[in-house]
């Protein structure tokens, strides 16, 4: 039974924004399963498609929405969303004929779909358009959850996905609170929160109790029996297993004992005033990384086991073989 009244008015999305491996899936799916609102898996929809604009033309055009809605519909992240989105739905929904208004549509209709009415958006790497998505969405609710740099590195690098040796790990890590830190400077209060993954595990209720106030809604027991859920959620085994159980409260510091003390100094020689920025305790007293080290690192090291990665990763092929096609042809004009 839904907590807000039939009848009110619609509420502001809410995207969740976090490094790879910061507890973004998480964090989506403890929202996600409040009785109002929907959390569809990633879309990638500002970082694939709102580079691509120019070449569907006017989306005041009915052809070219069209276009547009079934591209994004093709893609491997929207293949994988369940209950699927259905095209004509999508496009009667549309009111404001502009990428945003399109966005919109979408995932209001397929929380419709899923019994919801207020929706969530959850792609980390949405960060690098954020300042787009808020010239849509002005009103927007934005969460970010934070986790300590040398946890989430070691679980990204296991992932199918993304770099493979520390040193760029904790560079994007780095990079992407930078990014973070320009959108908490410009948003309006009330616009913006921060969550520690770390204390989400040690106070569940508490940290979701202070979301549903920052986002206007009721608190439900719901948002922490998530696990209880049979939303399908194509992530990979690990992280699969993880969501389909109660919070692991010991699912943190991993990188004490995982990470080699070589691996502890260049990641704090990287990003550790970013550490000690988000109150993360460094371990290494004076961390260094000569520019030799950088070198073999960048050019020898990882490029190899990026290749290597990138060989067992088909999924991964699919997706660009997917995306690749749909810019061919807009390109040709096909």
């Amino acid at each position: 039974m839904n907590v807000q009244a039939a009848g009110d008015e619609k509420k502001s999305p809410i995207f969740i924004f976090g490094s790879a491996r910061s507890g973004t899936s998480l964090l989506s799916r403890i929202i996600g399963s409040h009785p109002n609102i929907a959390v569809p898996f990633e879309s990638q929809l500002y970082n694939t498609f709102y580079p691509w604009l120019k070449y569907y033309g006017d989306l005041g055009v009915e052809k070219n929405r069209r276009r547009l809605v079934r591209d994004m519909l093709s893609t491997e992240d929207l293949l994988d969303w369940t209950p699927r989105p259905d095209e004509e739905e999508t496009l009667a929904a549309i009111e404001k004929y502009d990428f945003h208004g399109v966005v919109d549509a979408l995932i209001t209709e397929w929380a419709k779909k899923s019994g919801k009415h207020r929706w969530g958006e959850k792609t980390p790497w949405h960060i690098f358009y954020w300042k787009e998505i808020l010239e849509g969405f002005p009103e927007m609710k934005v969460i970010h959850i934070v986790r300590d740099g040398r946890d989430s590195s070691l679980s990204w690098r296991n992932a199918r996905f993304g770099p493979k040796h520390i040193y760029h790990l904790a560079v994007r890590w780095r990079d992407y609170l930078l990014r973070v830190d320009d959108m908490k400077r410009q948003l309006k209060d009330g616009m913006f929160m921060e969550v520690r993954y770390e204390d989400l595990l040690d106070e569940p209720e508490a940290v979701t109790r202070r979301i549903c106030d920052f986002i206007g809604e009721e608190f439900s027991e719901d948002m922490l029996a998530f696990y209880q859920g049979k939303v399908s959620y194509p992530t990979d085994k690990k992280n699969l297993s993880n969501l389909k159980q109660p919070l692991i409260r010991s699912n943190k510091n991993k990188w004490l004992k995982e990470m080699t003390d070589q691996e502890k100094r260049i990641f704090e020689a990287v990003a550790g005033d970013m550490l000690k920025k988000y109150n993360y305790e460094c371990v290494v007293e004076t961390p260094t990384i000569s520019k030799m080290e950088k070198f073999v690192i960048k050019y020898i090291v990882h490029p190899l086991k990026r290749s290597v990665s990138m060989l067992k990763n088909f999924k991964g092929h699919r997706e660009a073989l997917r995306l690749w096609f749909i810019y061919f042809k807009l390109r040709l004009g096909l």
